[in-house]
C-alpha cells in the first residue's frame, strides 16, 4: 500500500537537495559588485515541531539554520498552528511560542490557521513577538482585523547595504470557504492581488522600501502574480510542494515565487542578490534543507529544551485514557479518500450517537489517525480528529442524501484511479507523485447509518436508513462536522440550513468512547487487577515495555535475575525491594533530584547499591520508623505508580 507522506516525502528529497535554481542572471551585471541577504522561510507545517525519523526537521534544526544562514528575514507562509495534538491541544499556542523562540518575524495565515476561531488565532499574535499578516482581511465594517497590514525592517546585507525591506502578508479569498463559518464569523477576505498591490505601492511610495516581500497561503500563484505589482518576490504556502519559479506580474516583470514542502520536510532559504547602488535584485536563488542536506547543522540547545518544557506540560492531558478497544481501527491516508473506511464508520457513529441523527457524514480529509486495539488516550483522538471542526445536524431529503453519496462516489472513483496508477509507478520504480491527486480528493465521504448498494459504475441503485428503504421525499437528520457542513463538492448538503450545533468532533468520539461497553468492562477489570500482587514474571515484563525508549537494548533476562540455587521463580510475587531493583537495572542511570537524606534501617545487603540510587532519585517517601519493608509484596497498582514516577524523573513518558 502506498503511503501519501512517504511517496511526496520521495518527491521532496529528489526535488530538494540542496538546489540553487537562479531565476534570472541578467549578462549585464556579471562583472558589476553585488550583494545579497538571506530569507529563510516554512509553510504548511501542520503542527510537526521537532526532528524525527519520518524526515521532519522541527524548530531546533530551523534556529540551527537560521543562526547558519544568518537570516535576515525569517517568515512563515501558513497552516502552521493546527494539525498535530502537540498544536491542537493548547489551540495553537505551543507552535506559536516556539516560533517566538527561533524568531519568525512575520506569518501569514493558513486555511486551517482558522480552526480555533478568529479571536485565537489574533491572540496568539498578541502573545508573542511576531506579527500575522492578512491585509484582505476585514471586519464587516471594513476595518483590519489584524493589527499590522506589513511590516518595515531595516537590515544589512552581506555586504554591509543598508536596506529596507518591506513584507506583505495576503490569504487567498478562496480559503474563506475552507473553514467553518464560524470561525471566520465577523469577518470578509478580500481580492487579495489588488490588496497586495495597494500596501505594496504604499510601502515603495510612502516608505521608502528598497524591495518588498509578498507571503501568501495560495492556491494559484501564477495566477496572483499576474495581478499585481511592485512586489519583488513571492513566498507561498498552500500547495505542499517544493519549488522556485519565475511568472510575469501585471506589468511584464518576473517575479520569483518560491515554496518550500510541507510538514517541516523542507526549509527553505531564499537568497536574493542585489546591486548595491541601485538596490534591484538580480538574481534570486532558493536552496531547500531536507533531512538529507542537515548534516552541518546543528538543533539549537535552547529550543530543544523549550520543547521539553511544553511537552512535560502537556503530558498528563495527552496521556489521559479515555476508553478501551479489542479492535484496531486502521488508517490510510489513500485509503479513506477511495472507500468505506472502519475507522470512518466508527467516527460517524458517534456523531449519531451524540446528535441522535439518522446518518452521519465524515470526508475523508477530516480523518488523520487510526485506533490501535488496547487503551485509547486524549491524544490518539486529538491526532484522528486534529481541526477543531464543530459538530451540526442539518435536514436533507432522502434524494438529495442519494445525490451526496453519488457524487462522492464519483470523487472516490476519480481518486482511485490516481491511487492505482501511483501504486503502479512504485512497482515500476516510476516516480508515482507526477500522478496527481484530484484537489477535492479529502470530500470523499466516510458515512453511517445508511447501508448502501451501488453498480458497476458506483451508482447508488439501493439504500436503506434504519434497516427500512430510504424515502425519497422524507426529511431525515444528517450529522457532520462544519467543515464538510459547507462544501462546495455538495450543493445539496451546503445550501441546507444548520438544524442545530454541538460541540466539537473530538468530543462527540470522546463521549462515545467513554460509553461503550467494552471501557466500562475494562475500568473494572482494570481496578480489580490493579489490587493484585504482580509476580515477578509480570513485572519483568512490564518494566521491559516501560523502559524501552530509554534502554531499547535491554532483554528481559537482564532485569530479572535467578536465585542463588539458579531459579527464576517467574510466578512468585515480587517483593518491594526485588521490583525496585529491577526497575533500575530496565531504565539505567536514574536522574538524581538533589539532596536526598533519607536512612532506611532495612535495607537488604543484596540490594544495597541499586537501592541507594533509587533512593537518591526520589522514588521512595520517608516512613515514620525508617523502616523501608523491602519484602513486603506489590500489586500491579503500585507497580505502575513506581513507572509513573520513574517518567516523571526523565520528564516524559
Amino acid at each position: 500500500m502506498l503511503n501519501k507522506n512517504l511517496s511526496r516525502k520521495i518527491l521532496t528529497s529528489a526535488l530538494a537537495l540542496s538546489f540553487s535554481i537562479s531565476c534570472f542572471i541578467p549578462n549585464a551585471y556579471a562583472e558589476e559588485k553585488t550583494t545579497s541577504i538571506q530569507i529563510v522561510h516554512t509553510n504548511d507545517i501542520h503542527g510537526y515541531y521537532a526532528k524525527s525519523d519520518n524526515g521532519n526537521l522541527g524548530f531546533a534544526v530551523l534556529k540551527g539554520i537560521i543562526d547558519s544562514e544568518e537570516a535576515d528575514l525569517v517568515l512563515d507562509i501558513g497552516d502552521c498552528f493546527h494539525g498535530q495534538s502537540f498544536a491542537t491541544i493548547e489551540q495553537g499556542k505551543s507552535i506559536s511560542e516556539l516560533m517566538n523562540a527561533v524568531g519568525y518575524d512575520a506569518v501569514t495565515p493558513g486555511n486551517h490557521d482558522w480552526s480555533y476561531g478568529s479571536e485565537q488565532l489574533k491572540a496568539l499574535e498578541e502573545e508573542n513577538g511576531f506579527k500575522i499578516l492578512a491585509s484582505n482581511v476585514v471586519n464587516n465594517d471594513g476595518t483590519k482585523f489584524f493589527d499590522s497590514d506589513y511590516i518595515i525592517k531595516d537590515i544589512t546585507a552581506d555586504d554591509g547595504t543598508k536596506l529596507k525591506m518591506g513584507v506583505i502578508g495576503v490569504i487567498d479569498d478562496a480559503f474563506y470557504s475552507s473553514t467553518s463559518s464560524k470561525n471566520v464569523e465577523g469577518l470578509q477576505f478580500e481580492e487579495e492581488a489588488a490588496e497586495a498591490s495597494e500596501k505594496a505601492a504604499y510601502l515603495k511610495e510612502n516608505e521608502n522600501c528598497d524591495i518588498i516581500l509578498a507571503i501568501t497561503h495560495q492556491s494559484n500563484c501564477e495566477e496572483f502574480v499576474s495581478n499585481i505589482n511592485n512586489i519583488d518576490a513571492v513566498l507561498a504556502g498552500h500547495e505542499h510542494l517544493v519549488f522556485n519559479k519565475s511568472y510575469p506580474d501585471s506589468e511584464g516583470k518576473m517575479i520569483p515565487v518560491v515554496e518550500a514542502g510541507y510538514y517541516f520536510y523542507n526549509i527553505g532559504v531564499l537568497d536574493l542578490t542585489l546591486d548595491p547602488e541601485t538596490k534591484e535584485i538580480i538574481s534570486a536563488d532558493e536552496t531547500v534543507y531536507s533531512t538529507d542536506t542537515i548534516s552541518d547543522i546543528t538543533e539549537n540547545s535552547d529550543i530543544l529544551n523549550k520543547i521539553q518544557e511544553i511537552e512535560n506540560r502537556q503530558q498528563i492531558i495527552l496521556g489521559e485514557i479515555i476508553g478501551y478497544t479489542s479492535e484496531t481501527y486502521p488508517y490510510s491516508w489513500e485509503d479513506v479518500r477511495v472507500s468505506q473506511q472502519k475507522i470512518g464508520s466508527f467516527i460517524t457513529q458517534s456523531y449519531i450517537a451524540e446528535t441522535g441523527a439518522d446518518i452521519a457524514f465524515e470526508n475523508g480529509g477530516g480523518i488523520r489517525s487510526g485506533i490501535e486495539s488496547g487503551d485509547i488516550t486524549y491524544n490518539d483522538i486529538i491526532s484522528i480528529s486534529p481541526y477543531g471542526n464543530g459538530l451540526v445536524t442539518k435536514k436533507l431529503t432522502g434524494k438529495q442524501i442519494i445525490e451526496v453519496l453519488n457524487e462522492s462516489n464519483k470523487i472516490g472513483k476519480n481518486s482511485n484511479e490516481i491511487y492505482n496508477l501511483q501504486k503502479e509507478a512504485v512497482i515500476k520504480g516510476n516516480d508515482p507523485y507526477e500522478y496527481q491527486w484530484p484537489d477535492n480528493c479529502g470530500s470523499y465521504i466516510q458515512y453511517g447509518g445508511i447501508e448502501i448498494e451501488t453498480d458497476e459504475n458506483g451508482s447508488i441503485i439501493s439504500a436503506k436508513i434504519n434497516s427500512a428503504p430510504i424515502d425519497e421525499n422524507k426529511l431525515y437528520t444528517v450529522a457532520t462536522n462544519s467543515f464538510l457542513a459547507e462544501s462546495q463538492d455538495y450543493p445539496a448538503l451546503s445550501s441546507a440550513p444548520s438544524e442545530k450545533e454541538y460541540g466539537t468532533c473530538e468530543q462527540a468520539l470522546i463521549s462515545y468512547i467513554k460509553s461503550s461497553a467494552e471501557y466500562e468492562e475494562a475500568k473494572d477489570l482494570s481496578a480489580q487487577s490493579d489490587n493484585e500482587n504482580v509476580t515477578r514474571g509480570e513485572a519483568a515484563e512490564m518494566l521491559l515495555q516501560a523502559a524501552d525508549d530509554y534502554n531499547n537494548e535491554i532483554e528481559k533476562e537482564d532485569i530479572i535475575k535467578g536465585y542463588e540455587n539458579g531459579l527464576i521463580y517467574e510466578n512468585k510475587p515480587v517483593t518491594k525491594a526485588e521490583f525496585l531493583v529491577m526497575l533500575k537495572r530496565a531504565f539505567g542511570t536514574l536522574p538524581e533530584t538533589g539532596n536526598i537524606s533519607l536512612s532506611f534501617t532495612d535495607i537488604p545487603q543484596w540490594a544495597e547499591s541499586e537501592l541507594n540510587e533509587i533512593i537518591n532519585s526520589g522514588l521512595i517517601e520517608e516512613t515514620d520508623s525508617n523502616k523501608f519493608y523491602p519484602n513486603e509484596n506489590i500489586t500491579i497498582g503500585q507497580a505502575k505508580t513506581f513507572i509513573n514516577q520513574t517518567f516523571t524523573l526523565f520528564e516524559s513518558n
